[in-house]
């Protein structure tokens, strides 16, 4: 691979780590399940392994309606060949459960803090998520 093919990878990888968290607190669940890979993989200490499109769609269905903000740091991508990449990255995730003096959500302190162990797969031309490991470094 040339140096401009793994910074473009490396740009797209962050990018669908990016995008999953955007999708999670703006409730963009089919656009989110669609950065997987088909057969893609989303694993939580909590759940355990959710398998595929269907499984993954249906999980985020059933997320909390609380205000969430996803604040992603330290996105490490390492490119390892021209169809498959891994990555590390952390999250602070914020939610509030209620509202201020002015109706916007409350500020909260931090519910939860993870590390995100990613696999990316070229599928159909295209970056996906082959693999999301969510460890929960700390939780409320």
């Amino acid at each position: 691979m040339t140096d401009l093919n793994i910074l473009l990878a490396e740009r797209a990888c962050q990018r669908l780590m990016l995008e999953y968290c955007e999708c999670v607190d703006t409730r963009q669940f089919e656009r989110l399940v669609s950065l997987f890979a088909r057969d893609g993989v989303l694993n939580r200490t909590d759940t355990g392994e959710i398998k595929g499109h269907a499984a993954i769609g249906a999980f985020f269905d059933k997320l909390t309606t609380d205000p969430l903000i996803h604040a992603a740091t330290n996105l490490l991508v390492t490119v390892s060949g021209a169809e498959t990449a891994e990555a590390v990255s952390y999250v602070t995730v914020y939610r509030s459960y209620r509202e201020n003096a002015t109706g916007l959500p409350k500020l909260e302190a931090p519910y939860v803090v993870a590390k995100y162990v990613d696999k990316f797969v070229v599928e159909h031309g295209e970056w996906k998520i082959g693999y999301r490991d969510t460890i929960f470094a700390a939780k409320e």
